[in-house]
């Protein structure tokens, strides 16, 4: 992999590309800066395998009905060519980042790392496993040695799963869409929707193999733990400085929030990663948030800011 930290243009842009040397340096990243996923190509081949039993478990749970069916991957065609770029230098024209069902575009964010899946190869190009995803669904995929790397999609509620051994894991990816629509509260669904991805998770085990002593997941309790409730707002608020009393450093300017700034906007992510060294793979699960903020500049018009924060944890082995 070469050493030097830029790579071809196209459209006129620099693809700020990000070296990486060897697989812990992912982790040393995503303790620092956040890492998002971003996919540029299909899904490659999968089968479906029906999980056996699982209709009768969730019809005696009253669950959510969806997601009977597990899509199997080919442990091969899950590798892709993967590349890190800073987002802050990352033009739409060059690739769009944008998170899934939103819109919201990321490109020119600060402190975030675009990773992105299936683009061209270039000279710090490297091998990932990509775990692909969908709404109510259960994904799966069986890791080997073909590379050193696995990313799977953003996350923003649904749950991973890694169990099996170390040198082969198979992870799995979980949604839940449309569990706990009849909850009472936020809380109430929040709960439904991880009890669904569990009992998937268990009948995929079951019927595709895994202990469950090899176990370990990473669900929105986990990278999600605020889940943007009035509580969690108000704490990130406090730890960010978006009161009206706090002040923004904007280049080498503070503006008070209550008079220059405004459209604050919070939001809160996860991604799952994983990383092989020595013949044996390990899991981290980054919870990372994204504040917005526009603010006057001292001409006329406003100025967009977002920035992003984050924190790296192992989840698997356990």
């Amino acid at each position: 992999m070469a050493l030097c930290s830029r790579g071809p243009q196209r459209g006129g842009w620099p693809l700020a590309l990000v070296p990486l040397y060897k697989p812990q340096d992912l982790v040393k990243k995503a303790s620092k800066q956040a890492v998002f996923p971003s996919l540029t190509v299909p899904a490659p081949p999968s089968q479906q395998r029906s999980l056996v039993g699982l209709k009768r478990l969730m019809h005696e749970r009253n669950l959510d009905p969806h997601g009977l069916e597990a899509t199997v991957y080919d442990t091969q065609g899950c590798v892709l060519s993967g590349a890190l770029h800073e987002a802050v230098d990352l033009s739409e024209n060059t690739n769009p980042i944008t998170e899934p069902g939103t819109g919201v575009m990321f490109n020119g964010d600060h402190n975030l790392l675009a990773l992105v899946v299936g683009g061209p190869v270039v000279a710090q190009s490297f091998d990932i496993y990509y775990l692909h995803w969908g709404f109510d669904s259960t994904h799966s995929v069986r890791l080997g040695s073909h590379a050193n790397y696995f990313v799977t999609a953003a996350l923003q509620g649904c749950s991973i799963f890694v169990t099996g051994d170390p040198a082969s894991p198979t992870v799995y990816h979980l949604n839940a869409n449309s569990a706990g629509a009849n909850a009472p509260n936020d809380a109430a669904r929040y709960q439904a929707k991880v009890q669904v991805m569990e009992a998937r998770f268990n009948a995929a085990r079951r019927t595709l193999g895994g202990s469950q002593q090899s176990s370990a997941s990473a669900s929105m309790h986990d990278y999600m733990p605020g889940m943007l409730s009035t509580a969690g707002t108000a704490q990130l608020e406090y730890e960010r400085g978006v009161s009206g009393a706090s002040w923004y450093d904007v280049g080498t300017h503070g503006f008070r929030s209550f008079w220059k700034v405004d459209q604050d906007e919070l939001m809160q992510f996860g991604t799952v990663f994983g990383v092989r060294e020595s013949g044996r793979w390990s899991f981290y699960f980054q919870k990372r948030s994204r504040h917005e903020y526009r603010y006057k500049t001292w001409m006329s018009g406003r100025a967009r800011h977002a920035e992003w924060s984050a924190e790296c944890h192992r989840f698997w082995p356990a």
